[in-house]
């Protein structure tokens, strides 16, 4: 970042020390670019410290910029989130206090905090759980995201799901078709499903909306009204849903 924006952050630390603006009209003269930066240089040599307080006060407005960004993208985005027939439930259907999971089937962390989720559907009895799968692995990825939907639509994505997510191996049709048969699906119509247009249409659609969340990475949530990326401990997760429940 320092290399990319020598003359924002020489500018900003131009107007922001008083010392410096002093120096400045002292001379009656307008610097060059050249005096500017040796000026700047000079100063951090001296307090390297400024450098750094600055840098963290830019990427703290980021952040709260980036927040209200999503928190916008979450208003404009309701129905897909919270009342989408086609992204599967656990919990409580009907419950207050809605966890809304970007997943991928590959992604470590996911499979990590799958069982945290599973803890807190138990614990829990006003909160669900929605799955958004958002397969930014690769094509096998892709395939095992097409396959949920597809089983959803035998009434069996709970099954395949966790199987999936236990699952060690590479995601090929060939492998998918197997577990699906090994959790009772029909495994004919479950391959015709994964590749109808209906299918792909779901999936992306997930992609699009992950998208204009400003999501990248998997796990990432949406509780109320804010857009958490990265996975969280039971210990957080649990004080969101304690903090929800408050405003409810």
């Amino acid at each position: 970042m320092l290399s990319a924006r020598p003359l924002a952050v020489a500018a900003f630390l131009t107007l922001a020390l008083s010392g410096l603006a002093g120096a400045v009209a002292a001379d009656e003269k307008a610097l060059t670019q050249q005096e500017i930066e040796k000026i700047v240089r000079d100063y951090l040599l001296r307090e390297p410290e400024v450098l750094a307080e600055a840098l963290g006060r830019l990427q703290q407005r980021k952040a709260a910029a980036a927040a209200v960004k999503a928190k916008q993208a979450v208003h404009d985005h309701q129905q897909a989130l919270f009342s989408d027939p086609t992204s599967p439930v656990e919990g409580n259907a009907q419950g207050t206090i809605a966890i809304v999971e970007f997943f991928d089937y590959r992604c470590v962390h996911c499979r990590h905090v799958a069982a945290t989720l599973d803890r807190l559907v138990s614990g829990n009895a006003s909160v669900r759980v929605i799955y958004k799968n958002f397969p930014v692995l690769g094509e096998p990825s892709v395939l095992a995201a097409r396959a949920a939907v597809a089983a959803q639509q035998q009434g069996g994505w709970a099954k395949l799901h966790r199987a999936m997510l236990a699952f060690q191996g590479d995601f090929t049709v060939e492998n998918i078709l197997t577990l699906g048969k090994s959790v009772g699906l029909d495994a004919a119509r479950l391959k015709t499903d994964m590749m109808s247009p209906a299918t792909q249409k779901t999936v992306r659609e997930n992609m699009t909306l992950a998208a204009a969340l400003g999501l990248d990475a998997t796990p990432s949530f949406v509780i109320g009204d804010r857009v958490i990326r990265g996975a969280l401990s039971p210990e957080a997760l649990q004080a969101i849903i304690d903090e929800e429940g408050r405003k409810q």
